[in-house]
């Protein structure tokens, strides 16, 4: 019994595997070595934008680091 299920398991992954279709084309048409395409614009982008230079710092008291970002500090009328 067990052997007649994988027979038929195979037999219908086997047609399956056969009857499927090419995947579709999901690139462009863009060929490389087209002279026709052209060429796109090289253009600078510097990598690192907005650089601000950090030195370490020693230790601060965390409490009133706390209370200097709470919000309640922050005097917004609530």
């Amino acid at each position: 019994m067990k052997f007649i299920s994988l027979a038929m398991l195979a037999a219908s992954l086997s047609a399956a595997g056969c009857a499927s279709s090419a995947p579709p084309d999901i690139l462009p048409a863009f060929n490389a070595a087209d002279p026709m395409m052209g060429l796109r614009d090289a253009t600078y982008s510097p990598v690192v934008t907005n650089y601000q230079h950090r030195a370490p710092v020693d230790p601060k008291n965390w409490r009133q680091q706390n209370d200097d970002l709470s919000p309640a500090n922050r005097r917004s009328g609530s």
